[in-house]
């Protein structure tokens, strides 16, 4: 076991390499970064972070990236997009398992919400290959992974919000349950 402030250190450490893989990625203009893959195709935006629910809208989409988009895209999807969730876990482990450590809950949510940073590295990991696939075959169609992908980025979605605000509420959770036993003990 570590002393606190070691763990806490390590926590902070994740936080801040979370933090700067995601503005970085986001917010700064390079190679496979969000801005750069924008500008290039004319504000077009990543099938990763706006589904699209029917091949012919995937397919569509790939087209109007343009050769140098899906080029991009590509090269997104296996540097920037395999950083930037690999980035994150740490914190986000991290962060759920401060949060539950925090109150009694059973076996199996425990590992349930423990979970959720690893699905949601592992479906984005899955939505990266899918992406891959589709890109390195275009414009042929492959019927199954267009079929899949749209709902592989929703339930990677879903993972990620858990794993991020799973954290938040149960911490709200703690602090208000906190207060209103101050509140009964005061009377």
């Amino acid at each position: 076991m570590y002393a606190p402030g070691v763990n806490r250190a390590r926590f902070l450490l994740a936080f801040a390499l979370a933090v700067t893989v995601f503005v970085a990625a986001h917010f700064l203009d390079f190679k496979g970064s969000v801005p750069n893959f924008q500008r290039i195709t004319g504000g077009a935006v990543l099938l990763d972070m706006t589904p699209s629910f029917s091949e012919d809208a995937i397919y569509d989409r790939l087209g109007a990236y343009g050769a140098l988009g899906r080029e991009n895209y590509a090269f997104r999807n296996i540097t920037v997009d395999v950083l930037l969730p690999l980035g994150l876990l740490p914190f986000l482990v991290m962060f759920m398992n401060r949060a539950l450590s925090r109150i009694g809950t059973g076996r199996v949510l425990r590992v349930v919400l423990l979970s959720m940073p690893f699905a949601y590295v592992l479906l984005d990991l899955a939505e990266n290959g899918s992406v891959l696939a589709l890109l390195a075959r275009f414009p042929e169609r492959l019927h199954g992974i267009a079929a899949v992908l749209p709902y592989l980025t929703v339930t990677k979605r879903v993972a990620s919000m858990i794993a991020l605000f799973g954290p938040l509420l149960i911490l709200g959770f703690v602090m208000v349950r906190s207060r209103f036993h101050q509140v009964a003990v005061a009377k």
